[in-house]
């Protein structure tokens, strides 16, 4: 299954905004800006018409079962097949889906590894995993979201944290790697993992800078996909972007106030998707204490339907054609906050590993450091 660097790297349905339907707004051309036009002034956004006007929507709560690089071909098979199989008990169970989300270490579990360790488990787009997946989302008629850490060839050196939505054409439709991370959150340690601010400039020059935030306007609905936590400003963007589903995953830092808050804030629905009770990983407990909660926020953030620590899945309907009745992106007062936005510079500068990327967590944390500009 040949994928073109458009759809590998999640720009299918963001060219052109004049080719896809427009939710309600008034008809106005942008006005020019720096940059290209990723915000319509008249409070639309771009969409393609829906498919349905209800989507049935499932977050699959899975164990999180490590990858060993000693047997790490046959823990990599054993954890596609679990996916697989509990995809299969979705349909088997809980009747016809749309969408499914599941979480972004399903399929390799996180491990204290080295960046070349990490290297030989990380997916390959295509792979066995993605193509394995495609053919159950052609199989069931559906979209899959699921995660993982990327080899891509055009970014050798990089192991790239991203997730990925598969079609019911059985395609990678979309890949949406994680916009940033908390750094310098413990001690000595970072991480080597690659996200688009640790090698910003190159990513804008390679995919433009639409691409930094990307939506993918699906026939379900605009899906953004992400397991940034602690920084709302991201999903305000995205849903500035036209966002209406977000597919969140996370294995630690997530709350039930974060999800309620950025589905009600920003009127979207939100997949949040966790890690269940995963025993049988050598040092680590079973439960890492951020485990469970896997949950489905309707527009108001409040919870349509949520999982507690054990492995299961949790369903709800999402009323998009109701959502896009008044399909305006988020109103706030700009010109208030624009001064301080424009002044403010974060912690540490962006392109971090734009010539080197760290082996080890310590050289990360090292390197961190050393692009630090605030004072500590």
């Amino acid at each position: 299954m040949p994928l073109d660097r458009r759809s590998l790297f999640g720009l299918a349905g963001l060219v052109g905004l004049a080719a896809a339907g427009r939710t309600s707004g008034a008809s106005a051309q942008p006005e020019a800006g720096p940059g290209p036009p990723m915000v319509a002034p008249d409070g639309g956004y771009a969409a393609v018409p829906l498919a349905r006007p209800l989507v049935r929507a499932t977050a699959i709560q899975t164990a999180l079962l490590n990858v060993a690089p000693a047997s790490r071909e046959a823990d990599l098979r054993r954890n596609l097949a679990h996916v697989l199989d509990q995809i299969d008990a979705v349909f088997n169970y809980f009747g016809q889906k749309d969408l499914l989300a599941i979480h972004a270490q399903a399929l390799h579990g996180w491990d204290k590894w080295t960046k070349r360790e990490l290297e030989l488990i990380a997916l390959r787009v295509p792979g066995p995993q993605s193509e394995a997946i495609c053919a159950r989302a052609k199989q069931y008629g559906c979209w899959i979201a699921f995660g993982g850490y990327l080899v891509a060839p055009d970014w050798p050196g990089h192991v790239i944290d991203a997730m990925f939505l598969a079609s019911p054409e059985g395609r990678i439709e979309a890949t949406h790697w994680k916009a940033t991370t908390q750094r310098a959150q413990r001690a000595g340690v970072d991480y080597f993992v690659t996200h688009v601010v640790d090698v910003l400039d190159a990513y804008v020059e390679r995919y433009g800078a639409d691409a930094v935030l990307p939506v993918a306007r699906t026939p379900i609905g605009n899906i953004a996909m992400s397991s940034v936590f602690r920084e709302p400003e991201l999903y305000r963007a995205l849903a500035m972007k036209g966002a209406e589903i977000f597919i969140r995953s996370g294995l630690g830092g997530y709350t039930e106030a974060d999800g309620e808050l950025i589905s009600r804030v920003n009127r979207a629905y939100t997949l949040y998707v966790s890690n269940a009770l995963s025993p049988g990983n050598p040092r680590y407990f079973p439960d890492n204490g951020t485990l469970g909660n896997t949950a489905i926020y309707g527009l108001r953030g409040e919870r349509l339907a949520a999982a507690r620590e054990h492995e299961t899945a949790v369903s709800a309907t999402l009323d998009m054609a109701g959502r896009r009745q008044g399909g305006l992106i988020p109103d706030l007062s700009w010109d208030l906050y624009a001064p301080v936005y424009a002044q403010y510079r974060s912690r540490f500068t962006p392109n971090t590993y734009a010539t080197r990327v760290p082996e080890t967590l310590e050289e990360a944390s090292r390197l961190v450091a050393s692009r630090r500009r605030w004072k500590e």
